[in-house]
Parts: C-alpha cells; structure tokens; sequence
C-alpha cells in the first residue's frame, strides 16, 4: 500500500484511489474484448487526478496508450520515463515539429503543412514519426473533411520517415440519450474508412469511440477506443447507461478550522448575500475559489461533516467558504469536511458539484488549484 503523508499539508487536500483507476480499467478492458485497443486520455493532468501516477495505473492494468492534449503534456510524461505511445490529440503549430520527434510524441493531423515539418525533423534526427489523420464526421472542432482524408493520406504516405498509424474522429452526441447524430457520424466513419481501404491504405488504429460510446455504442469501437472520463469512475451524463461498473477515484476533504455561533442579523461573507435568520452555528472551511471550489458555490452548495449536510452561506470567497452547522450535534475544530465523495451513507459527487453551478464534472475535476495536495492510495499493483 503507497499512501502520501497528510500530517503536514494544508487542511484542504484531493484524496486519489489509484485503486479505483485500476478497477475502471479493468472493468472497461472486459467490456471491450479481444482486439480492441484502449488509449487512456490523461490530458489537463489526467482530468486534474496527475498525470504520471494515473498514466503508471492505466499502463499497469491494460491500457496501449496515453492521450495528452498539447504537446507539454507529453513532454512532462517522457521526463518522467514513461515509455508507451504518447499519442497528441490535438493538432500543434508547424513550429513545434521539432519537439514533438524529439520527443517520440505520436500527432494527430489535420493539414499537410504540420506533416511535412514532421517528416523534415524526423529526417534531421534519424527517426520515424507515428500520425494520425483527424477527420471530422460533425464536431466542427478539427479535423479534414471526410472528402478530403484519402487525398491527405496519400500525401502522408509519400513524405520519408512519417507513418500514418491511425484515422480518427471525435463524437459529439454519444453522452446524449438521443443518439441519431451519433449514428450519423458513426456512418461517416465507416464510409471514409472504407474508401480509405479501397485504395490501398492500410490504417493500423482507427478509433471514435469515447467513453460515452463505450457505454453505448459497441458498434464505434472498430479496433480502438479513447477513454477519459470513465477512466476516472465518472459517467459522462445522466444520459447514457451505466453498463459498466466504475468507481469515483477522486474526492475533495476539508477541516473545520473555525466555529462561531452568530445571532439573527447577522451578516455572513462579501456583500452581505446571507443574514441569519436566527441564531446560528457558522463553520469556516480553508478552501475557496481559488483552489477550485466555485464562486457559484455561494449559497448553494453543500458539504459533509459527520455524516450530516450542510449548506454553504454567503460568498464562497477566495481561500474560504462558511457553512450553517447548527443541526449538527458535536461539530468542533478539526472535523473533517467531505466536499466532493463519501462520508457516512451521502455522498456528494462531482456531478451534483456540477449541477449547482450549472456547468458539468469534466470542468469540475480539471479546474481543481494547484495549491490543493493530492494524497494518493494504493493497495494493488498491476494485474
């Protein structure tokens, strides 16, 4: 078992089940069989878990790849040895070809131009560069349009010292419940795949599922898959099927580090936005929205300590927020504060952290500070 000390750091940390991760692999590797690869995506630090301690996870129980979105992502995870496919998601400036061969970084592509400075480098260094065409089949993010891909693919395979690893597209409705444009870009898919193979091209990895259609769609996994959210024990809506187990591996925890009891009237936080109604029993909490815990938090949100909710009063402010703890029997200094996972039988999930301040978990758990610990815990090792 690997736990990070806690004793010394700042009474507002992340708590990571690198567990967790491991079963989420596990569990999505059953569910896609034999023959179908999986790119772990460990971009915005692996969703704001770590990069490094999620990538070493993923690789140790079954995932092929790592997926990064900018090129610094991939860099950090190559200094610190990881060896596996680093694959960049997103395209990157033609400038940047240099460090991106140096670095045994695999591109995805949109353009000639991008290949070309590719193809230059990997000359100059003596060493091949693995691509990937990005097509888009109806995001309207990047990608050539399906027209176009074959004459792009018969460019690439011209240049020396470039291979064209793997065609790809991104869906944009697979977490929907109604998924007639998903099937309409699945068909989009296929279609160019299939001119692609009538003329002689072959494509080692083609991929559009993402953790929606893992759930969803059996018929988008081709011969690869790219799993992020799922990774980390969150489904990506209330929409799709939780047709696969996953666990949360991620939780926020506090400390009481300051009770007060006020009377009615009085205010509490900036601009006075809670008055107490009566006599109240006001907890402060050192967290705020500068470590992530949102600003729209103010008189929404919710916490647990021991076992009970509580509500957040007033303002959340930059390095603290306050709660109303007077239904709570006991509470002292030093309690601990659930602000994201279990305590007791309740949990508040990043979902609900979502709901309240009308955005969703992806951007809960990748907007978390840099000032936040991360303790991590560990049991199980590999397969």
């Amino acid at each position: 078992m690997i736990t990070s000390n806690n004793n010394f750091l700042r009474p507002a940390y992340l708590e990571v089940d690198l567990d967790a991760v491991a079963f989420n692999v596990k569990n999505i590797k059953k569910r896609l069989g034999e023959g179908v690869g999986m790119l772990a995506v460990v971009k915005a630090d692996g969703y704001g878990h770590g990069a490094y301690p999620v990538s070493r996870v993923v690789l140790e129980n079954g995932a092929d790849s790592l997926g990064v979105a900018i090129l610094e992502e991939g860099i950090e995870l190559r200094e610190k040895a990881v060896k596996a496919p680093i694959v960049n998601l997103y395209p990157e400036p033609h400038q940047r070809a240099k460090k991106i061969v140096e670095y045994d970084i695999e591109q995805v592509v949109t353009d000639l131009k991008l290949v070309k400075n590719l193809s230059k480098e990997a000359l100059k260094q003596n060493k091949s560069c693995n691509v990937y065409i990005e097509i888009d089949t109806g995001l309207g993010r990047y990608g050539v349009l399906p027209e176009d891909t074959r004459a792009l693919a018969k460019k690439i395979k011209t240049l020396p010292n470039i291979r064209l690893k793997g065609v790809l597209s991104q869906f944009s409705t697979a977490d929907a419940r109604k998924k007639d444009f998903a099937y309409k870009q699945l068909r989009v898919f296929k279609n160019t795949l299939d001119d692609l193979k009538a003329h002689s091209n072959h494509i080692p990895i083609t991929s559009i599922a993402n953790s929606g259609a893992v759930l969803d769609i059996p018929a988008s996994y081709f011969n690869h898959v790219r799993v992020g959210h799922l990774l980390y024990g969150l489904y990506p809506s209330s929409e799709t099927s939780e047709s696969i187990r996953v666990k949360p591996a991620m939780s926020l925890k506090s400390r009481v580090v300051f009770i007060k009891e006020v009377g009615k009237g009085t205010p509490i936080s900036y601009g006075k936005t809670y008055v107490a109604r009566k006599k109240t029993k006001i907890a402060t909490i050192p967290l705020g929205y500068a470590d992530g815990y949102s600003r729209l938090l103010s008189n929404k949100g919710e916490v647990l300590i021991r076992g009970k909710r509580a509500k957040v009063v007033g303002r959340v402010c930059m390095d603290a927020f306050m709660v109303d703890v007077s239904h709570i029997a006991g509470v002292k200094v030093g309690d601990k504060v659930v602000v994201m996972g279990k305590q007791g039988k309740d949990e508040i999930t990043a979902h609900d952290l979502g709901r309240w301040t009308n955005t969703f978990a992806y951007e809960i758990m990748t907007r978390m500070g840099k000032r936040l610990p991360i303790v991590y815990s560990q049991r199980s090792k590999g397969h």
